[in-house]
Protein backbone atom coordinates (compact mmCIF):
# COMPACT_ATOMS: atom_id res chain seq x y z
CA UNK A 1 0.00 0.00 0.00
CA UNK A 2 0.67 3.61 -0.25
CA UNK A 3 2.61 5.39 2.57
CA UNK A 4 -0.10 7.92 3.82
CA UNK A 5 -1.45 9.94 6.88
CA UNK A 6 -0.98 7.75 10.41
CA UNK A 7 -4.48 7.64 10.60
CA UNK A 8 -6.03 6.90 6.93
CA UNK A 9 -9.60 8.53 6.83
CA UNK A 10 -9.77 6.76 3.31
CA UNK A 11 -8.42 3.59 1.58
CA UNK A 12 -9.01 2.51 -1.81
CA UNK A 13 -8.64 -0.70 -3.41
CA UNK A 14 -8.07 -1.23 -7.02
CA UNK A 15 -8.62 -5.18 -7.78
CA UNK A 16 -11.87 -6.12 -6.71
CA UNK A 17 -11.05 -9.99 -6.71
CA UNK A 18 -9.99 -12.09 -4.32
CA UNK A 19 -7.02 -10.25 -3.08
CA UNK A 20 -9.31 -7.21 -3.29
CA UNK A 21 -11.49 -8.66 -1.14
CA UNK A 22 -9.64 -10.37 1.27
CA UNK A 23 -7.43 -7.37 1.80
CA UNK A 24 -10.77 -5.27 2.69
CA UNK A 25 -11.87 -8.02 4.90
CA UNK A 26 -8.01 -7.43 6.55
CA UNK A 27 -8.58 -3.94 6.47
CA UNK A 28 -11.95 -4.13 9.24
CA UNK A 29 -10.11 -6.77 11.45
CA UNK A 30 -7.60 -5.03 12.21
CA UNK A 31 -9.64 -2.23 13.25
CA UNK A 32 -9.58 0.30 10.17
CA UNK A 33 -13.20 2.11 10.33
CA UNK A 34 -12.44 4.94 7.60
CA UNK A 35 -14.41 4.69 4.10
CA UNK A 36 -13.32 1.93 2.21
CA UNK A 37 -13.57 1.67 -1.53
CA UNK A 38 -13.10 -1.17 -4.12
CA UNK A 39 -12.55 -0.36 -7.84
CA UNK A 40 -13.54 -3.22 -10.46
CA UNK A 41 -13.50 -3.04 -14.15
CA UNK A 42 -15.86 -6.07 -13.90
CA UNK A 43 -19.39 -5.10 -13.35
CA UNK A 44 -19.93 -7.79 -10.60
CA UNK A 45 -18.71 -8.41 -7.13
CA UNK A 46 -15.94 -10.86 -6.34
CA UNK A 47 -16.19 -14.76 -8.16
CA UNK A 48 -13.68 -17.78 -7.34
CA UNK A 49 -11.40 -17.92 -10.46
CA UNK A 50 -9.65 -21.36 -10.40
CA UNK A 51 -13.61 -23.45 -11.33
CA UNK A 52 -13.63 -21.15 -14.88
CA UNK A 53 -10.97 -23.17 -16.31
CA UNK A 54 -11.86 -26.70 -14.50
CA UNK A 55 -16.00 -27.62 -13.35
CA UNK A 56 -17.36 -24.89 -15.34
CA UNK A 57 -15.79 -25.53 -18.84
CA UNK A 58 -16.68 -29.05 -17.86
CA UNK A 59 -20.55 -27.94 -17.70
CA UNK A 60 -20.77 -28.88 -13.81
CA UNK A 61 -21.51 -25.49 -12.48
CA UNK A 62 -22.99 -22.70 -14.32
CA UNK A 63 -20.10 -19.33 -14.44
CA UNK A 64 -22.37 -16.83 -12.65
CA UNK A 65 -22.07 -19.94 -9.43
CA UNK A 66 -18.97 -19.00 -8.61
CA UNK A 67 -19.04 -15.67 -6.31
CA UNK A 68 -16.99 -15.84 -3.26
CA UNK A 69 -18.97 -15.38 0.06
CA UNK A 70 -17.72 -12.63 2.30
CA UNK A 71 -16.49 -14.03 5.63
CA UNK A 72 -18.16 -10.41 6.84
CA UNK A 73 -19.96 -7.27 6.27
CA UNK A 74 -17.12 -5.14 5.34
CA UNK A 75 -18.92 -1.74 4.72
CA UNK A 76 -17.72 -0.62 1.61
CA UNK A 77 -18.61 1.51 -1.47
CA UNK A 78 -18.43 -1.22 -4.94
CA UNK A 79 -17.33 1.15 -7.96
CA UNK A 80 -17.74 -2.11 -10.47
CA UNK A 81 -17.81 -2.19 -14.25
CA UNK A 82 -15.43 0.80 -14.93
CA UNK A 83 -11.31 0.34 -14.83
CA UNK A 84 -9.01 2.69 -13.48
CA UNK A 85 -6.47 4.02 -15.69
CA UNK A 86 -4.41 6.68 -13.85
CA UNK A 87 -3.09 7.47 -10.75
CA UNK A 88 -2.13 11.43 -9.68
CA UNK A 89 0.68 10.52 -6.69
CA UNK A 90 0.79 13.78 -5.80
CA UNK A 91 -3.29 15.01 -5.80
CA UNK A 92 -3.19 11.26 -3.90
CA UNK A 93 -6.27 10.48 -6.67
CA UNK A 94 -6.60 7.35 -8.58
CA UNK A 95 -8.56 7.90 -11.96
CA UNK A 96 -11.07 6.03 -13.41
CA UNK A 97 -12.16 5.41 -17.06
CA UNK A 98 -15.11 7.38 -17.06
CA UNK A 99 -13.42 10.04 -16.14
CA UNK A 100 -14.46 10.47 -12.19
CA UNK A 101 -11.07 10.89 -9.80
CA UNK A 102 -11.22 8.83 -6.39
CA UNK A 103 -9.28 10.56 -3.71
CA UNK A 104 -7.24 8.32 -0.93
CA UNK A 105 -5.55 8.42 1.83
CA UNK A 106 -3.73 5.22 1.52
CA UNK A 107 -4.14 2.91 -1.91
CA UNK A 108 -3.69 -0.50 -2.45
CA UNK A 109 -3.55 -2.40 -6.16
CA UNK A 110 -4.44 -5.93 -6.40
CA UNK A 111 -5.49 -6.14 -10.09
CA UNK A 112 -3.82 -9.32 -10.76
CA UNK A 113 -2.76 -10.63 -13.81
CA UNK A 114 -3.99 -11.37 -16.93
CA UNK A 115 -3.81 -13.00 -20.41
CA UNK A 116 -0.92 -12.34 -22.66
CA UNK A 117 -2.82 -10.98 -25.87
CA UNK A 118 -2.12 -11.65 -29.26
CA UNK A 119 -0.33 -9.50 -30.77
CA UNK A 120 -2.34 -9.30 -34.26
CA UNK A 121 -5.31 -7.38 -33.03
CA UNK A 122 -7.07 -8.50 -36.09
CA UNK A 123 -6.60 -12.23 -35.74
CA UNK A 124 -7.85 -11.37 -31.66
CA UNK A 125 -10.60 -10.42 -33.05
CA UNK A 126 -11.60 -13.65 -35.22
CA UNK A 127 -14.57 -15.21 -34.47
CA UNK A 128 -13.35 -18.69 -32.01
CA UNK A 129 -10.40 -16.53 -30.58
CA UNK A 130 -10.97 -16.40 -26.46
CA UNK A 131 -8.70 -15.51 -23.77
CA UNK A 132 -10.14 -16.71 -20.18
CA UNK A 133 -9.38 -15.01 -17.41
CA UNK A 134 -13.32 -13.58 -16.40
CA UNK A 135 -16.42 -15.45 -15.69
CA UNK A 136 -17.85 -14.20 -19.14
CA UNK A 137 -14.94 -15.68 -21.08
CA UNK A 138 -15.28 -18.94 -19.38
CA UNK A 139 -19.04 -19.01 -20.20
CA UNK A 140 -18.49 -18.01 -24.16
CA UNK A 141 -15.58 -20.85 -24.12
CA UNK A 142 -18.18 -23.46 -22.31
CA UNK A 143 -20.65 -22.83 -25.04
CA UNK A 144 -18.37 -22.93 -28.04
CA UNK A 145 -16.82 -26.47 -26.42
CA UNK A 146 -20.27 -27.79 -25.52
CA UNK A 147 -20.82 -27.35 -29.34
CA UNK A 148 -19.00 -29.50 -30.59
CA UNK A 149 -15.62 -27.85 -32.37
CA UNK A 150 -13.81 -30.06 -34.91
CA UNK A 151 -10.36 -28.63 -32.73
CA UNK A 152 -9.19 -26.75 -29.70
CA UNK A 153 -5.99 -25.41 -29.96
CA UNK A 154 -5.17 -23.89 -26.44
CA UNK A 155 -1.99 -21.45 -26.45
CA UNK A 156 -0.15 -21.24 -23.13
CA UNK A 157 0.31 -24.58 -20.91
CA UNK A 158 0.32 -22.86 -18.02
CA UNK A 159 -2.17 -24.49 -15.06
CA UNK A 160 -5.14 -22.71 -16.83
CA UNK A 161 -4.02 -23.76 -20.12
CA UNK A 162 -2.94 -27.35 -19.04
CA UNK A 163 -6.34 -27.49 -17.60
CA UNK A 164 -8.67 -26.47 -20.73
CA UNK A 165 -6.70 -29.02 -23.01
CA UNK A 166 -7.77 -31.72 -19.83
CA UNK A 167 -10.90 -30.55 -19.53
CA UNK A 168 -11.27 -30.54 -23.46
CA UNK A 169 -9.75 -34.17 -23.50
CA UNK A 170 -12.77 -34.91 -20.80
CA UNK A 171 -15.21 -34.06 -23.29
CA UNK A 172 -13.91 -35.62 -26.02
CA UNK A 173 -12.84 -32.80 -27.96
CA UNK A 174 -9.35 -33.16 -30.20
CA UNK A 175 -7.02 -30.64 -28.70
CA UNK A 176 -3.19 -29.19 -29.59
CA UNK A 177 -1.61 -27.57 -26.61
CA UNK A 178 1.38 -24.69 -27.50
CA UNK A 179 3.75 -23.75 -25.02
CA UNK A 180 7.19 -22.11 -25.72
CA UNK A 181 8.79 -23.62 -23.15
CA UNK A 182 9.74 -27.20 -23.84
CA UNK A 183 6.93 -28.74 -21.25
CA UNK A 184 3.57 -27.72 -20.08
CA UNK A 185 3.55 -26.29 -16.24
CA UNK A 186 7.58 -26.34 -16.75
CA UNK A 187 7.56 -22.42 -15.40
CA UNK A 188 5.20 -23.58 -11.95
CA UNK A 189 6.63 -27.16 -11.67
CA UNK A 190 9.85 -27.44 -13.16
CA UNK A 191 11.41 -28.84 -16.46
CA UNK A 192 10.53 -32.49 -15.15
CA UNK A 193 7.54 -32.06 -13.54
CA UNK A 194 6.73 -30.63 -16.85
CA UNK A 195 7.38 -33.64 -18.92
CA UNK A 196 5.81 -35.60 -16.31
CA UNK A 197 2.49 -33.63 -16.83
CA UNK A 198 3.15 -33.67 -20.78
CA UNK A 199 3.02 -37.68 -20.38
CA UNK A 200 -0.33 -37.86 -18.88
Amino acid sequence: MTTGGPDPQRVVVVGASLAGLRAAEALRDEGFTGRLTLVGDEDCEPYDRPPLSKVVLAGRLPADHTSLPESRDIDAEWLLGVPADGLDLAARQVRLADGRRIEFDRLLIATGTRARSWPDPGQAALDGVISVRTRQDAAVLRERLAAGPRRVLVIGGGFTGSEIASICRELDLPVTLAERSAAPLAGALGGAAGLGAAQV
